[in-house]
């Protein structure tokens, strides 16, 4: 049987979505096994600073290409170990790949991190559980090859919101205030000092979001230091 692999954009409803790819799978293996097969939801983040476009390989099948700060949104992917990998785009080499333990139903994101020449795969499983009510939530991830560790804080607030993340780096999801307009601002562990801000971005009751620190502190083109932010659901 071929697996089909359904994007999951990331403004569906991700339940409903989960269950669709379930159907699917507990048709094509009705003839051995009434069991239905729960898929687990796998996004890819491209985080590597300098590298040109790459393909999104899933078990050695091609499954999209993406560029610098672009996420895939979520595929749905059989539970199990997979191969998850990276070619530069339209190559039939792999950049890098290994091995991921995917679970029945959890979500992960495969952040492609570091420079062209160190390219690795960094997996990270996504908690998206609700948010406490008229919360959102957030995380922040190092990404920034070379950097020291990090803090995230908010413009205007004296306690920043995750501190001491080294290069891969990450936090869990925590509670926050939604917003129209927060500042977002990345230091050196401990400094006042802001390395980079990002303003203006929303943040919305019920929505889960991860911030990123990305790019090379020694570059001034599109790849220098900076903020991402990425929308879980």
């Amino acid at each position: 049987m071929k697996t089909h692999l359904k994007n999951f954009s990331l403004t569906t409803k991700i339940a409903l979505s989960l269950l669709v790819i379930t159907t699917i799978f507990s048709a094509c293996k009705k003839d051995w096994n009434d069991n239905p097969i729960e898929a687990a939801g796998l996004g890819f983040v491209h985080a590597s600073p300098g590298t040109a476009a790459l393909d999104f390989i899933l078990d050695n099948q091609k499954i999209g290409s993406f560029t610098y700060t672009n996420d895939r949104g979520y595929y749905a992917a059989y539970p199990g170990t997979r191969i998850i990998g990276v070619a530069k785009k339209d190559s039939l080499k792999y950049l890098t790949s290994g091995n991921g333990t995917l679970k029945q139903g959890a979500f992960y994101s495969a952040f492609v991190v570091d420079t062209l020449k160190s390219t690795k795969i960094l997996l990270v499983e996504d908690d998206l559980k609700a948010p406490e009510t008229d919360k959102a939530k957030v995380r922040f991830i190092n990404l920034s090859p070379g950097s020291g560790a990090l803090d995230l804080a908010v413009e205007g607030n004296a306690t920043a919101l995750f501190t001491a993340k080294a290069f891969k780096e990450y936090t869990s999801f925590s509670s926050i205030n939604p917003s129209e307009s927060y500042t977002f601002q990345v230091k050196d562990a401990g400094s006042a000092t802001v390395k980079a801000s990002l303003p203006g971005v929303k943040i919305e009751k019920g929505k889960i979001y991860t911030i990123w620190a990305k790019g090379l502190s020694s570059k001034t083109d599109s790849t220098k230091f900076g903020i991402a932010v990425m929308t879980n659901k």
